[in-house]
């Protein structure tokens, strides 16, 4: 879909319609469900106020209150909040998804140091507690970090409109959970490679290592993800069944964010790597 030719381009009222009912239906979830802590924040041309109508994203960071886990209910009440108000407005939301802990320690945020100053000094706090003093943003990264960083966004940012491609273009709903599916084995074998530096060839090569490395991290949604490789039949059964194929979706974005956790737990990033918290700009 191409706005301006077969898709209807959003006016100023429905970038303004969609942040009020974002922020009102988020609000909403937190009081209903007594969960603390979300938070979003808006940067970018909208809240410079020099966005083009019609052509301009929303920027905006989304941070969930756990440590790497995401709450996959609050998620799912999200994504469901997304899809009524994007088939209302049509605006592009581009959202980044972050936990507390991957913010703070700044190796697997998406975020390098560059974005200090944008969000210093354009970030708008929408709902919930300002995290910006919170946030540690690497200049240096080592390229499996960059890889799983960018990962871990974009199979988050995928399970936040699930609903949403799901409804509106299921083949686009399906290449995204097979980009999940991708992200969650491969990213087994990155962590691998920041323990050892041992380089493994095969996505699931890592599959008997990890219990080894991690004892407390459950690989069994690996070897799941596994047998739908080996077994692609078995896949095209699933993509017949929505419902089923979200269930698989969330358990291998859960099985991502364990082997971070598991890791951020067990190798604490160094002090001496070079990053800035926002508050040292202060």
């Amino acid at each position: 879909m191409v706005f301006g030719y077969n898709e209807r381009r959003p006016r100023k009222e429905d970038y303004d319609a969609f942040i009020n009912k974002f922020s009102k239906g988020l609000e909403d979830i937190c009081n209903s469900s007594f969960y603390d802590g979300l938070s979003l924040m808006l940067y970018g041309s909208y809240v410079r106020g020099d966005y083009v109508p019609g052509r301009s994203d929303i920027d905006a960071v989304l941070i969930f209150p756990e440590d790497v886990v995401t709450d996959k209910i609050a998620i799912g009440k999200i994504s469901r909040l997304l899809y009524n108000i994007l088939i209302e407005t049509n605006v592009k939301f581009q959202v980044t998804p972050l936990d507390t802990t991957v913010m703070k320690d700044g190796r697997f945020n998406s975020f390098t140091d560059d974005f200090i100053e944008y969000f210093r000094d354009e970030g708008r706090i929408i709902l919930g507690p300002d995290y910006r003093k919170q946030m540690t943003c690497l200049q240096l990264k080592t390229g499996e970090e960059n890889s799983l960083s960018y990962n871990l966004r974009k199979i988050r940012q995928a399970l936040l409109f699930a609903e949403h491609d799901s409804h509106v273009n299921y083949a686009t709903y399906l290449d995204k959970f097979n980009k999940t599916l991708d992200a969650a084995s491969r990213g087994s074998k990155q962590i691998l490679y920041l323990v050892d530096g041992d380089i493994r060839k095969n996505r699931f090569s890592a599959l008997n290592e990890l219990g080894d490395v991690f004892p407390n991290l459950n690989v069994e949604p690996l070897r799941r993800i596994k047998c739908l490789y080996d077994n692609p039949e078995k896949l095209d059964r699933l993509y017949e069944h929505p419902r089923r194929v979200l269930r698989v979706q969330r358990e291998a974005v859960t099985f991502m964010e364990e082997v971070i956790m598991a890791y951020i737990d067990e190798f604490p990033r160094e002090e001496k790597r070079l990053g800035l918290m926002l508050s040292s700009e202060d």
